[in-house]
């Protein structure tokens, strides 16, 4: 999930992006694959949703903390047809899934989710005709298979393609529910492909997903919609083959999962730039400080009738003096 973005479209109703929160109950959990479990709580009466939609869940009073804090956004496994409300996850020792763990059944967590979808969001469009391509990494299958349920219940005939990929299928949340709902919809191609070493008793596609493969099952590269989701380096690959196979960039929708960088195109690059830019920054403070703190310490011993001197000085001088201003207001603010 790109958690950045997101905490920036929730950060109020700048943009028309307003939210509605709920406290839900936790009615159970299951491992579901390897270190993954899933959740399930009550849906609220009246709860609309679209698939492949998320929420930001808080654990409230949590028993673990960190500095992440007590909020994750999570997309929904369950589609929106659905008694309950489901999310899945890959469980690591974060202070976040340590409480989530913890949950007794009836305990609550605070969910809030955006009322109107901002432009492009991670979503089917209900009117369109044109096939949609799913191209997914280990955990990015849960909103796809959201996604492909919703679209399968409410019978439109759209062609869906699902190239799967995980490790091994000990790894692969959903694989027998999306075998089953292959095998009972022709509108519906389920590819999944195990990546692993050791697949003794697997029998089907081996490998990560690349275009020789979506081609054997889509021809070529068909006008569609594609959704990519999985890790950033998956995303970053999904993104790379389509760009090769000429796809539109407005035809591809993006979500990573595992991490807080960006999922829309440069993000490291700017952050490399801008984790420079800092430092620089902090070198011509210190730099500015040192000659300011030599300044004042052997002002008898300069020149004062050096016009390069005087202003050099007076620049330190000025720095030195904002910074005390800002400090003051700080202290004022708070």
């Amino acid at each position: 999930m790109d958690h950045e973005h997101m905490r920036r479209l929730h950060g109020g109703k700048a943009g028309g992006f307003e939210r509605v929160g709920f406290d839900v109950a936790l009615k159970g959990k299951a491992a579901i694959a390897t270190d993954t479990w899933e959740f399930r709580f009550e849906r609220p009466a009246g709860f609309v949703y679209q698939a492949g939609r998320h929420v930001r869940m808080t654990v409230l009073n949590p028993p673990y903390r960190d500095k992440a804090g007590e909020a994750r956004f999570l997309s929904f496994a369950s589609a929106p047809q659905d008694e309950d409300l489901v999310f899945v996850m890959r469980m690591r020792e974060t202070a976040f899934k340590r409480s989530l763990m913890a949950l007794a059944e009836g305990n609550n967590v605070r969910i809030e989710m955006l009322v109107n979808a901002p432009h492009g969001a991670f979503a089917l469009d209900d009117h369109a005709t044109e096939p949609a391509v799913f191209l997914v990494g280990g955990i990015g299958v849960v909103p796809a298979y959201s996604m492909i349920r919703d679209a399968l219940a409410k019978s439109t005939g759209r062609k869906l393609f699902l190239f799967y990929s995980s490790r091994t299928p000990a790894d692969a949340p959903f694989l027998a529910e999306l075998q089953a709902l292959a095998g009972r919809h022709e509108n519906l191609v389920f590819v999944p492909t195990m990546t692993g070493a050791e697949l003794a008793t697997w029998t089907g596609q081996k490998g990560r997903i690349d275009a020789d493969l979506v081609r054997q099952h889509i021809g070529q590269f068909v006008p569609a919609t594609y959704y990519i989701a999985g890790l950033p380096d998956m995303v970053s690959a999904m993104r790379s083959l389509l760009k090769r196979e000429k796809v539109p960039a407005a035809r591809v929708l993006a979500e990573e999962f595992g991490g807080f960088t960006m999922a829309h195109g440069h993000g490291k690059s700017r952050g490399g730039l801008l984790t420079l830019g800092i430092g620089l920054a902090v070198l011509a403070i210190v730099a500015a400080h040192l000659a300011a703190g030599a300044f004042v310490l052997r002002l008898g011993e300069f020149d004062l009738s050096n016009p390069a001197l005087i202003a050099v000085g007076g620049v330190a001088a000025v720095l030195l003096l904002a910074k005390l201003i800002f400090i003051l207001r700080s202290g004022h603010r708070k």
